[in-house]
């Protein structure tokens, strides 16, 4: 199997031990009420893990919170440095047991980002990927992530609500239910990065603003970090096709019953690389009109140093040529031979 389990003692439920008071867990688990919305399940040990919960969530979660999962389900996690070493060949599969398993790219921007920051590795970076682990069995999913995500926070509050009706005593639409919150995000990344491009497009074209306030080493800093978003956007779209499509086989989840919601999560994604594709074209010309700017005015101020020289070049010849020690030059004698070569001079710079 690609994902290699901890090797962890199985410890007996009631030896399970709790929380220290304050201490928030790293994982949390929901069960579908009776008109199939999600609701969380206080967890404060591997005993509060029942049979009836739907999905558990595990955010960075700790060896003794993966013995937890392990005693209760017996049920292996992969590590998270595991999930960056998979190869895509291995990202989804359906393993002897039934057991379906995804590893997919989740973008998220980050809250830190600076233009300016002495931490180059976090703040100097505007948005970023992780992997995001799907173990679904028959009646259960498990999810195994890094960090907090908007997406799975908007999809709690989705599925409390219940907006679309869905009964997610399947946890196969809890699946789906994340992909698609994994889809909107990517959306108002995309939506974001068009309204940046909009401004910074009024920023570049409009000469008064371009000449006077405009830093246009700045402007190509932020289309630099636009274009890396989209690039880490078009990263997931195309990871998550790859999901859609693997999920469409006609085994891959058993059923039928949810290739529409497949197929419409399928034109949105397609939808989305093509806005995507839109957006680096203009990011390029933007970059490009921008980089032409700072060229232009490189050659105007070069241009202005190579005038002087040449204006220079005939005073400085003629006042070399009388600065000689000799006497046989014209008007070298004379009172009136000083006003005579500053003249000559002064005529050169007219």
């Amino acid at each position: 199997s690609v994902f290699l389990g901890q090797s962890l003692s199985k410890i007996h439920a009631f030896h399970t031990p709790l929380l220290r008071k304050g201490e928030r867990p790293m994982l949390e688990a929901f069960y579908a009420t009776e008109r199939g919305s999600l609701e969380d399940a206080t967890i404060n040990g591997g005993f509060d893990l029942h049979t009836d919960l739907v999905w558990i969530d595990l955010i960075a979660p700790s060896q003794e919170e993966q013995q937890w999962v392990l005693d209760a389900y017996d049920q292996n996690l992969p590590t998270l440095k595991s999930l960056e070493d998979i190869s895509s060949s291995a990202r989804f599969y359906r393993d002897d047991d039934g057991i379906l398993h995804i590893s997919t790219y989740f973008l998220t921007k980050n809250k830190n980002y600076q233009v300016e920051s002495d931490d180059e590795e976090i703040s100097s970076i505007l948005s970023n990927v992780q992997t995001v682990a799907f173990i679904l069995h028959k009646d259960r999913l498990f999810t195994l992530r890094g960090e907090k995500l908007v997406a799975f926070r908007a999809f709690r509050a989705r599925a409390r609500r219940n907006d679309y009706e869905m009964d997610y005593k399947d946890p196969t639409w809890v699946l789906l239910g994340l992909l698609e919150a994994k889809l909107d995000e990517l959306a108002d990344i995309l939506e974001d990065v068009h309204k940046d491009l909009e401004k910074y497009s009024t920023e570049v074209l409009n000469v008064r603003h371009r000449e006077q306030i405009l830093d246009l080493d700045d402007m190509i800093t932020r289309l630099a970090q636009l274009e890396d978003v989209l690039g880490k956007a078009q990263l997931c779209l195309i990871d998550l096709r790859r999901v859609l499509t693997f999920l469409s086989r006609p085994r891959a989840l058993g059923s039928h019953i949810y290739d529409a919601d497949i197929r419409e999560l399928s034109e949105d994604v397609r939808s989305l690389v093509e806005h995507d594709a839109f957006l680096f074209q203009k990011v390029r010309f933007l970059l490009d009109t921008t980089s032409g700017f700072i060229n232009t005015e490189q050659n105007d101020t070069i241009r202005r140093f190579s005038i002087l020289p040449s204006m220079l070049a005939p005073p400085m010849l003629i006042a070399s040529i009388y600065g000689m020690n000799t006497d046989v030059l014209p008007f070298a004698q004379g009172t009136m031979s000083f006003m005579i070569v500053l003249a000559i001079l002064i005529a050169f710079f007219v």
